[in-house]
């Protein structure tokens, strides 16, 4: 996942100020969606302490451009390529993303199982880990309801067993077989053929961070940011 400190390396690289506002951070998500969300608004994206945190609140434009930045940076290095090959970085489409969180194995989680926790009981991803204590049954509808739960109420402020109370950095958990990481929960990642982002967020239950899991995304949000994929190309 794209961190906010490569994200504001990208915002700095800016020369023209209407491109910074453009693809700037919408900080006011925070305000919107918590009462005390004043702190997250002001340093989230711009503190060092959220360096290594993954970017989100910014738009699929945002995220292109990007892209578009990391294409042009690596067009000016030596990486050792041929002279008629260069990188070209986009956002995945739904079918190459799940197929990179898929790894090795087919399974509904990146690190090959269909379960949420290790055999030390430790949570593989940052997600919104509902317990038992919250969930009612209504008797007369008998439906199952979410009666409370930190990570969905306005306060947040719960720290879950994996020591994130939002999002967690992009190189917290475990790699899988391919070695990418926070492929399930953090942020939801944006697709390049779709209004949707995929994974799940740090706000989604564990149903909701398996690899085919997808969410609306139309506007910057809380719970998505974005991941790049390089492809070598011929140059044109």
């Amino acid at each position: 996942e794209v961190s906010n400190a490569e994200y504001r390396e990208f915002l700095n690289s800016l020369v023209d100020e209407n491109l910074k506002e453009r693809y700037s951070v919408k900080t006011e998500e925070w305000l919107e969606a918590f009462k005390s969300g004043e702190p997250l608004a002001e340093h989230y994206f711009s503190h060092e302490t959220y360096s290594s945190y993954p970017v989100m609140n910014i738009t699929k434009e945002s995220a292109e451009a990007y892209c578009n930045w990391l294409t042009e940076r690596y067009a000016s290095m030596d990486i050792g390529l041929e002279e008629d090959m260069r990188i070209v970085f986009r956002l995945p489409t739904r079918a190459e993303w799940v197929r990179a969180a898929m790894g090795e194995k087919a399974a509904p989680y990146s690190w090959g199982t269909k379960y949420l926790r290790n055999t030390k009981g430790i949570y593989l991803a940052n997600f919104n880990a509902i317990g038992s204590e919250h969930i009612h049954k209504n008797q007369e509808t008998g439906e199952f309801e979410i009666v409370s739960s930190a990570l969905t109420s306005d306060t947040a402020s719960i720290i879950q067993n994996d020591m994130a109370i939002y999002t967690a950095p992009v190189n917290d958990y475990a790699a899988h077989s391919y070695g990418l990481m926070q492929m399930n929960g953090n942020v939801a990642e944006m697709l390049a053929d779709s209004d949707q982002a995929a994974g799940g967020s740090w706000r989604s239950p564990g149903y909701d961070i398996r690899n085919e899991s997808l969410i609306p995304f139309e506007e910057a949000s809380l719970e998505v940011g974005f991941r790049p994929i390089g492809i070598l190309t011929e140059k044109q």
